[in-house]
This record gives structure tokens, C-alpha cells and sequence, in this order.
């Protein structure tokens, strides 16, 4: 059998709570299907464990996000997100992820793509997902973007140096309105039970919704919510009613 072994260049970058695969555009296939069988090669995918590539097996460590020079004069980079499936052969290019977008401006700075100015330089991100654009701020030494600092989140040990966001653009990325159904607050009627809901598109399409309107306290750990069975499809269940009022589906 013929030895077909590629090299591929890319980095394994944190962004937030969640690890992602960095890839230069230029670095894959044009032709989107033979892209994206790439990315699937690299990441192991589909495999619970994705044994035979980098991913990390989990939804938090199982996306990419591919990096080019912008094609946008009001833009310094042009990034795609995507969530990769480790279950599946599905590769999801509708949404975003905060994480991996407050990552983009650093690895653009190592990359050479944007310039370093002083210990503070602002990156203008397009994000090719929805056409927006994204501004980052990241602190910078040396040329570099600055990895040390004190900043710290939940969910990730030690600090490091902050990067700020600015998402004042990204409002309406999906329907073209922050509210998308002009109203603050939407009733859902799911199995015969109102819940009362407030519906936001800001960088994903998201749904907001009272812990006590689904019998929990608001202080449950990821693993005590996942863990619920009933919780898990009452929640799904909930999420494809919003999805037909923001008009992503049909009922």
C-alpha cells in the first residue's frame, strides 16, 4: 500500500476553559470536503477517545479554529470556528466559541500576522462565522503576545495574562437582531409547562432561563447537570423550541 503520510502544521492553543487546534487556512484543502476529512484525520475524529489524533475527547477540547490573513480592510484576521465531533463525522461551523475566539489575537500576533505594538495590541478579528467583527486586546513583550500574568478564571489553574474581548459588533450574528424576537422575555411550551425564557443572539444564538424554572439551586457542577437524564432532555427540549423562534428550524 502506498505510504500517503502528510505534514501539517498547526498549534494546540488554550483559549478560556476550553483547548482547541490552531490551523493556518493555506495549511488545508480547498475543496471542502477534502478539508474537512483533514481536520477529522487530525483531530481523531470519529472516536470517543479520539485516540488517533489531538483531540481531547470532550466538547471543551474538540474544536478548531482556522487562522488567515483578513479579507477585510476593516479586519486584521480573518477566523473560522468549528466544533469538531468526536461521536460523529459532523463538523460545526454555525456557532462560535468565546474561548477559542479570546485565542485568535495571540496566536495571529506568534504567527506574524498582526504586529505587536507596545505591551497592548489590539487585533480585529472577522469572524467568517457569522461576518462579524470581534476586537481582542492582548497584552504583548518582546514582539510576542504575553502568556504570564495574574489574571485568573474558574476552571483553569494557575493565571495569566488577561485578554479583553470587545463583542459590541457581534450582536445579531445569527438572525440579524440581539432579541430576535423582539421581546425581552418569550414563553416556551414544552410537554404542557410554560417556561419563561429570554432569548439572546450575542456571538450563539442562546437561551436563558430561571434555575428554579427546571428544579435546580443555579449551583449544580457541570457533571451533577449532564448526569440528570431527564434534566439533560428537558433542556434539549427547551433549546429546539427556542431554535424554531430564532428560525433555525422548523417545528
Amino acid at each position: 500500500m502506498e505510504n500517503r503520510k502528510k505534514s501539517l502544521r498547526c498549534s494546540i492553543v488554550r483559549g478560556g476553559t476550553s483547548k482547541g487546534i490552531f490551523i493556518r487556512e493555506n495549511e488545508l484543502p480547498l475543496d471542502p470536503k477534502e478539508r474537512d476529512a483533514v481536520i477529522r484525520a487530525v483531530f481523531g475524529s470519529p472516536d470517543i477517545r479520539q485516540i488517533n489524533g489531538l483531540g481531547g475527547a470532550d466538547v471543551l477540547t474538540s474544536k478548531l479554529a482556522i487562522i488567515s490573513p483578513s479579507s477585510r480592510e476593516d479586519a486584521d484576521v480573518d477566523y473560522t470556528f468549528a466544533q469538531v465531533s468526536f461521536e460523529t463525522d459532523k463538523i460545526d461551523y454555525n456557532g462560535n466559541c468565546g474561548n477559542i475566539s479570546s485565542a485568535v489575537g495571540p496566536f495571529a500576533i506568534d504567527e506574524g500576522l498582526v504586529r505587536a505594538t507596545g505591551d497592548m495590541t489590539r487585533v480585529r478579528i472577522h469572524m467568517k462565522n457569522t461576518g462579524k467583527i470581534l476586537t481582542a486586546e492582548v497584552p504583548t513583550e518582546g514582539g510576542k503576545s504575553r502568556e504570564t500574568g495574574n489574571f485568573q478564571i474558574d476552571g483553569v489553574p494557575g493565571s495569566g495574562a488577561r485578554i479583553t474581548l470587545d463583542w459590541s459588533d457581534t450582536a445579531g450574528g445569527v438572525t440579524g437582531k440581539l432579541l430576535p424576537t423582539g421581546r425581552v422575555r418569550d414563553v416556551l411550551t414544552v410537554e404542557g409547562q410554560s417556561y419563561e425564557v429570554t432569548l439572546v443572539d450575542a456571538g450563539n444564538p442562546l437561551v436563558f432561563i430561571k434555575a428554579e424554572a427546571l428544579g435546580m439551586k443555579g449551583t449544580e457542577s457541570p457533571s451533577e447537570i449532564e448526569n440528570n437524564a431527564s434534566l439533560m432532555q428537558l433542556i434539549e427540549k427547551i433549546r429546539g423550541e427556542a431554535a424554531v423562534l430564532f428560525g433555525l428550524c422548523d417545528r
